[in-house]
C-alpha cells in the first residue's frame, strides 16, 4: 500500500512548497479530469524527469491566493497529484507552511504557480556558500492567457528571478490554442539595448517530446558589445595598463583597447572580454584595495560595492576571511605568499679567495713574509746577492730562479731550498682549500623558516601587522611590493630586514633586474594564495566567466600565459638558500691517491736509473738509444 503523500514528503530531505488544503467533499468523490491540465502535467513529467529529477533537486508548488476559485483548485490538485504519482520516488518535498516567509533555493528546482505574482511574492534566503552556486527553475505556469498576456506573464516571472540572482529560468507554459512550449529570455537586445526580451526556446511536439534536447539553453555567450565597468589593482605580473601611447587612464575610467591590459589576469580578462563580446570600461583606483569591514572598504572592493564597477580584477585572493561581501571567480591561478630577504655575500666579490685561510694564518703569512725581505735585503749588502727581492717573491708564487742566480753558499743554498719548500706546501694547502672553498655558496646562509626569521630577530617590513610574525618586530611602511623591495635592497650591510609578497611578484622583480638584485627568498611558503575575480553578490556574470575560465584552464591557455609571465629559474639566486655541500674526505680520494703513489714510483724509478747511468756506460748508452 503506497503511504500518503503527507508522510512521504515529511521523511524528504530538500526543499518544496505545498499550499493546497483538501476539500472535504472531494475526499469522497472523484473530481471531473481536465484534459488540457492533464497534457501539461505530461509535458511537466517529460521535463521534470530528464532535466530535473535526475539531479539534486525539489519540487516546488506554490499557490497565489487562499480562496481561489473551486476550478482554479481543481486544476493544481489534479497537476500536483499528477506530478507526485510519478516524481515522488525522485523527487524530494517538504510541506509548506504558511508561515515560512523565506523559503531556501536549491539546485534544480521545479516550481508550480498559478500566475505571475505567486512568483514574484516567494522570498529566496542566500546564504553566503550559496552565492557560490548556480540554480536552475523550471516554472510551471497553470493560467491559460492569450498571447500578448502570456508574453507579459513570463517577462514578469524572468524579471523576479534576476532580482533573486537566478539567471537559469525556463517557464513550462500552454497557449491559449491549447499548445504547449517553453519560454526563456534575452538580457540583451542588439546593440546592447537594454530590457528583458523573452521568446519561446523550445516546444512540444505532437509525440510528447522536446524539439531540441536542451533545457536550459547557456545564458550570456553574447553580451551585445555592451560596456561593463571593470575596476583593476595594478600588481605585475598579474594585472597591468600599459597603453601604447602611455596616456593617463582618468579618474572616472574609460574604454581601452584590450590589448593593453597585460598580465595573468589581464590577459584572461581579455581572452574572456573576446569571448563573451564585451567591451570594458577600466577604472584604476588611487588608494589600496583592502577589505577591513563591512563598512570600511577601500580601492576596488570600495568601487565593487557601491556599484561603480561590475568585477575587479588584480591579484585578488579567493580566501580572503571578509570576502563574504562579494561573490568570487574560479580560482585562474595559485601562487605562494613567501618571506623575501636579501642575500649577503661573506666578503665581497674576492671573499672567496680569502676563506681558505683563517685570518690568524695569513697575519702568520705575512709576518714571515716581512721576515723574509728583510733577511733578503740584508743578506743583499753583506754577500752581494743577485736581486734577492725579486728572486723571494718569484720563488714564492712558484716560478723558477734562474740558475746564475743561485748563490754559490751551502749555507744560502739550504736556506734557498727550505724556502722552496715552505712555499710549495702553502700552495698545495690554499690550492687544496681553495678547491674546497669555491664548492660552497658564496652568500651567507639563509634563515630556515620563520622560526629561523624569529630565532635571528629579523624585521618584517609590510603595510600591516599579521597573525604570524610578531607585532614588536613589524616595521608598517605604505607602498606596494616594489617600494619593500627597494628598502631591503638598499639596506646597510647587516641589516635583517624581510618582507611578505607573493612569489610571482619576486619571480617579476628578478627579472627585470637580473644583474642588480641580491633578493631571494625563504624556502618555506607562508601559504597558499589563489587567485580570482571578484564581482558584488547579485551578479550575473559570474557563472559565464566561471565557464570560460575552466575551459581556458583546461585547455593549456593559462598555463600558456603563465609561462609567458613567469619563465622557470627567475627566483635569483635560489643556489644560496640551499644546504652547504659535504666537505670533501679521505674516501673521496683514494682514486687520486693512487695515481700520486704511481707516479711517485715512477719518478723514483726514473731517479734510481739516472743515479745508475752515471755509473754504468752500457746502461747510459741504452737509455740514450731509447730517448
Amino acid at each position: 500500500m503506497r503511504p500518503p503523500v503527507g508522510l512521504l514528503l515529511l521523511c524528504s530531505c530538500c526543499c518544496c512548497c505545498l499550499g493546497l488544503g483538501l476539500a472535504p467533499e472531494q475526499l469522497f468523490g472523484r473530481p471531473p479530469v481536465d484534459r488540457d491540465v492533464q497534457r501539461l502535467g505530461e509535458a511537466a513529467l517529460h521535463v521534470a524527469s530528464r532535466h530535473i529529477a535526475t539531479r539534486i533537486n525539489t519540487l516546488l508548488v506554490r499557490q497565489h491566493c487562499l480562496h481561489c476559485p473551486a476550478e482554479l483548485d481543481h486544476q493544481q490538485r489534479q497537476l500536483t497529484d499528477q506530478l507526485l504519482q510519478q516524481l515522488a520516488l525522485h523527487m524530494s518535498v517538504l510541506f509548506y507552511r504558511a508561515s515560512a516567509f523565506v523559503q531556501q533555493p536549491w539546485d534544480y528546482t521545479l516550481f508550480v504557480v498559478n500566475e505571475a505574482e505567486a512568483f514574484e511574492q516567494l522570498h529566496l534566503n542566500y546564504t553566503h556558500l550559496l552565492h557560490e552556486r548556480e540554480f536552475y527553475f523550471l516554472i510551471v505556469l497553470m493560467v491559460r492567457q492569450p498571447a500578448t498576456e502570456l508574453q507579459s506573464s513570463v517577462t514578469r516571472i524572468c524579471y523576479a528571478a534576476l532580482v533573486k540572482r537566478i539567471i537559469n529560468v525556463v517557464v513550462l507554459a500552454q497557449q491559449d490554442d491549447g499548445k504547449i512550449a517553453l519560454y526563456s529570455y534575452r538580457l540583451f537586445r542588439e546593440h546592447c539595448t537594454p530590457g528583458i526580451h523573452t521568446y519561446r526556446s523550445n516546444r512540444f511536439l505532437s509525440n510528447g517530446s522536446l524539439l531540441h534536447p536542451e533545457l536550459f539553453p547557456v545564458r550570456f555567450t553574447n553580451l551585445s558589445n555592451c560596456a561593463f565597468n571593470v575596476t583593476g589593482h595594478v600588481l605585475p605580473p598579474h594585472f597591468m595598463y600599459l597603453p601604447a601611447d602611455g596616456a593617463i587612464l582618468p579618474a572616472n575610467g574609460a574604454l581601452i583597447d584590450m590589448h593593453d591590459l597585460h598580465g595573468i589576469g589581464g590577459e584572461l580578462l581579455r581572452l574572456v572580454a573576446t569571448a563573451l563580446r564585451f567591451r570594458i570600461n577600466l577604472k584604476i583606483p588611487m588608494e589600496k584595495s583592502e577589505i577591513f569591514s563591512t563598512d570600511s572598504l577601500n580601492g576596488c572592493f570600495a568601487q565593487l560595492a557601491s556599484g561603480e564597477a561590475d568585477l575587479a580584477v588584480g591579484g585578488f585572493s579567493g580566501s580572503d576571511k571578509r570576502r563574504h561581501q562579494f561573490a568570487t571567480s574560479a580560482v585562474y591561478h595559485q601562487s605562494y605568499f613567501i618571506f623575501v630577504v636579501r642575500s649577503e655575500r661573506y666578503s665581497g666579490p674576492f671573499g672567496q679567495l680569502i676563506r681558505p685561510f683563517e685570518p690568524v694564518v695569513w697575519l702568520c703569512l705575512l709576518a714571515t713574509l716581512l721576515a723574509a725581505l728583510i733577511c733578503a735585503r740584508c743578506l743583499e749588502q753583506r754577500v752581494r746577492l743577485q736581486h734577492p727581492v725579486e728572486n723571494l717573491i718569484a720563488s714564492t708564487t712558484g716560478n723558477p730562479v734562474p740558475s746564475h742566480r743561485v748563490p754559490h753558499s751551502s749555507f744560502l743554498r739550504h736556506l734557498l731550498a727550505n724556502w722552496l719548500l715552505l712555499t710549495l706546501v702553502l700552495r698545495c694547502a690554499y690550492q687544496a682549500k681553495l678547491f674546497d672553498v669555491l664548492r660552497i655558496p658564496k652568500q651567507q646562509p639563509l634563515p630556515h623558516g620563520l622560526a629561523g626569521l624569529l630565532r635571528q630577530n629579523y624585521t618584517l617590513i609590510s603595510s600591516g601587522y599579521h597573525d604570524f610574525y610578531p607585532r614588536q618586530l613589524t616595521q608598517l611602511m605604505e607602498g606596494n611590493f616594489s617600494e619593500r623591495y627597494q628598502r631591503l635592497q638598499q639596506a646597510r650591510k647587516g641589516t635583517r630586514l624581510v618582507t611578505i609578497s607573493l612569489d610571482n611578484n619576486l619571480a617579476h622583480w628578478q627579472r627585470k633586474r637580473r644583474r642588480g638584485s641580491r633578493l631571494t627568498h625563504i624556502r618555506e611558503p607562508i601559504y597558499l594564495y589563489q587567485l580570482v575575480i571578484y564581482f558584488p553578490n547579485n551578479t550575473i556574470l559570474k557563472f559565464s566567466i566561471d565557464r570560460k575560465i575552466e575551459q581556458l584552464r583546461s585547455s593549456g591557455v593559462l598555463s600558456h600565459i603563465e609561462r609567458r609571465y613567469l619563465p622557470a629559474g627567475n627566483f635569483g639566486q635560489v643556489d644560496s638558500n640551499v644546504e652547504l655541500v659535504t666537505r670533501i674526505t679521505n674516501d673521496m680520494l683514494h682514486g687520486l691517491y693512487r695515481c700520486y703513489v704511481a707516479l711517485m714510483a715512477m719518478a723514483g724509478l726514473l731517479l734510481l736509473l739516472e743515479r745508475l747511468a752515471g755509473r754504468w756506460s752500457r746502461l747510459r748508452r741504452l737509455l740514450d738509444w731509447l730517448q
